[in-house]
Parts: C-alpha cells; sequence; structure tokens
C-alpha cells in the first residue's frame, strides 16, 4: 500500500549524510576532508528526533503500553545487540592484541556492559582496534550516542503523551517541554564556553537539550490535520527563520523551524512516498557505516585502492549491509508475532 508521507525517504537522506559525513572526518586524507563542511551530521540528527516524535507519538496511540514497547524493542534491539556483539567477537581478527589478551581484556568486557546498556560514551572503544594512523579516533561505532537520547525518549514518551491529552491547551504543555528544553540546552552550552568545560558540551547534547526537536514532531503529530492545511504558509517563514538562526549560532526557534521543514518534506515529497519498498535501510546503514569505514581503513583498502575508489567500495559496502540486515534480521523481528 502507498504511503501518504516519504518519512522513510528522509530517514534515507539523514542516514546517509551521516555515512559520508563521518567519512570525510575520520578518514584522514585532505582529498576527503575538504568536504567537511558539506555534510553537516547535527542536521540529520536533528531530523531523526523530528521524524521519532512524530511516528512515536502515533505509534504510542495506535498500540497498547505492552505493545507499544514490544515494537520499540523489536525495531532497535535487534540490529542494535548484532552490531555491538558482532563487533566485540569479530574485531579481534584487526586487533593489535593477540586473541587471548583481546578477550580477557577488561575494556572488552567494559565496552560490552558500556554499550548494551546504551552508555556508549563510557566505553566506546575495543583493545587494540582502530589505533591507525588514518583513523582520526579510535571509538569503534561513533554514531551510537544518538540511541541512548532515543530509548530515553521512548521511555518518558507514554507519560508525555498522558499529560497531553488531558490538557485542554496541547500546545500549552509542548510550548512548555520545548522552552524548558531550550533553556537547558543554550545553558549548558554557554556554561561549556564560559568555564571552557566540555562536560556542559556533553550534558547539552542529551535527551533534555533534544527535546525540543521530539516536540516539535509530536506537535506535528498532534495537531497533524491543522499542519497539513496550512503548510503551504508555514514553509516559507520556517525557512527563513532556521537560516537566519543557523547563520548567527542560535538555537531557539529554529528546531521548531527544523520540524516543520522536515514535516513539510514528508508530506509533500509525494513521488517518494514509496522510498522504501524494497526495504527500509536507514537504521542499519546508520549503526553499521562507522565500523565498516574504520575496518576498510585498517586493513588498506584506501592506501591500495586509492580514495575514490575505496569510497565508492565502502559506500556499496554500507547500503549492502543494510539490505541484508533488513531483509535477514530487522525485518524478520518486526513480522514475529
Amino acid at each position: 500500500m502507498k504511503r501518504d508521507n516519504c518519512f522513510d525517504f528522509l530517514r534515507f537522506l539523514f542516514a546517509f549524510n551521516v555515512v559520508l559525513g563521518h567519512l570525510t572526518v575520520i578518514a584522514l586524507f585532505p582529498e576527503l576532508q575538504q568536504f567537511c563542511g558539506w555534510f553537516n551530521t547535527g542536521l540529520s540528527v536533528t531530523g531523526f528526533f523530528v521524524i521519532s516524535g512524530f511516528l512515536i507519538a502515533q505509534s504510542y496511540e495506535r498500540s497498547s503500553l505492552k505493545s507499544y514497547f514490544i515494537k520499540r524493542a523489536k525495531r532497535l534491539l535487534p540490529a542494535y545487540l548484532f552490531v555491538i556483539l558482532s563487533c566485540a567477537v569479530g574485531l579481534v581478527a584487526i586487533s593489535s592484541f593477540s586473541a587471548a589478551a583481546y578477550y580477557k581484556s577488561a575494556d572488552w568486557w567494559e565496552y560490552i556492559g558500556a554499550n548494551i546498556s546504551f552508555l556508549n560514551f563510557l566505553h566506546p572503544w575495543l583493545p587494540g582496534v582502530f589505533n591507525h594512523p588514518l583513523i582520526n579516533d579510535n571509538s569503534v561505532n561513533p554514531a551510537l550516542w544518538t540511541l541512548k537520547i532515543e530509548v530515553g525518549f521512548y521511555l518518558i514518551l507514554p507519560l508525555l503523551m498522558v499529560w497531553l491529552r488531558k490538557s485542554k491547551r496541547p500546545w500549552l504543555v509542548l510550548g512548555l517541554i520545548y522552552l524548558i528544553a531550550m533553556i537547558y540546552r543554550n545553558g549548558m552550552s554557554m556554561l561549556g564556553e564560559v568555564r571552557h568545560n566540555e562536560i556542559y558540551i556533553f550534558l547539552a547534547r542529551q535527551l533534555p537539550g533534544f527535546m525540543t526537536f521530539f516536540a516539535a514532531g509530536m506537535a506535528g503529530y498532534i495537531y497533524k490535520e491543522t499542519f497539513l492545511q496550512y503548510k503551504r504558509q508555514l514553509i516559507l517563514p520556517a525557512v527563513v527563520v532556521f537560516v537566519a538562526e543557523y547563520y548567527l549560532g542560535w538555537e531557539i526557534f529554529s528546531p521548531l523551524a527544523w520540524g516543520i521543514i522536515v514535516l513539510w518534506a514528508a508530506y509533500s515529497l509525494r513521488a517518494l512516498n514509496n522510498f522504501a519498498r524494497y526495504g527500509d535501510i536507514s537504521y542499519g546503514i546508520y549503526i553499521y557505516h562507522g565500523p565498516i569505514l574504520k575496518i576498510l581503513l585498517s586493513v588498506g583498502c584506501f592506501t591500495t585502492f586509492g580514495v575514490w575508489p575505496s569510497t565508492m567500495i565502502y559506500v556499496v559496502c554500507v547500503i549492502l549491509t543494510g539490505l541484508i540486515s533488513w531483509h535477514v534480521l530487522e525485518n524478520r523481528f518486526l513480522k514475529r508475532k
């Protein structure tokens, strides 16, 4: 059945932007790093959050509480656990440690514990893995930091939806959530700059701050009919506000503006509504691309075949892995009763 939106395409677009963006900052080749400014991965991440706010609110209202959590687990966990455990087990092949030292290392166990519990930032590396002069950092999977934010949102959304539905003015509740999140994010960022302390920057990049984008998506769902009626009138002011704040370095109304732009695109690019008919690979390419890129760099693919041929190999490997993951793993779990 043909969909009435192109969220699948937008998620793929955002994920593929991250795939290319990480290539330009992780691989230490001048030919690639000259394109660093071309791919804003922050826009992709926040675009994901807007879409999540919309779709997860919709999923909650169409489910019982039990089935809501089961659906979220079935969508998120199979591929996530697979990439964590397969990296933990398989990357011994390129580790500078012996197999015995690798599996006995405290780093190995800490990596598994931190990542399975969605606390990737506590221990993102494996013993002797990706310590290569052509790799910008030795973390195993630089994309996983956003998953704990998604999970946090999944957990609090039922409470937010109950609050919204009991309120006679849902827009006021959403506005309050947005305001608190905006103050938190900007406040932490300012503290980090004033005190030159990275911990505040880290805290600014956690769930409370990103709730502006989730709230924008939730508002789009709750007021969907009104939005669809006025989306043509809203898009130009949203673009103007977003561009103005982007160049000013502000984040006050831009999360709301970005939410309007994303939702406008989802319900306006009708030719792309059935984009994922052969497989929804956006989640797969997002969580697999980091290890794939770093493995190719570690085994010398980029120095042996050259930067641009290796870039094509990287992209093809990521797409194929996403397709295999969807058809062999992800979709099978989604279909299970």
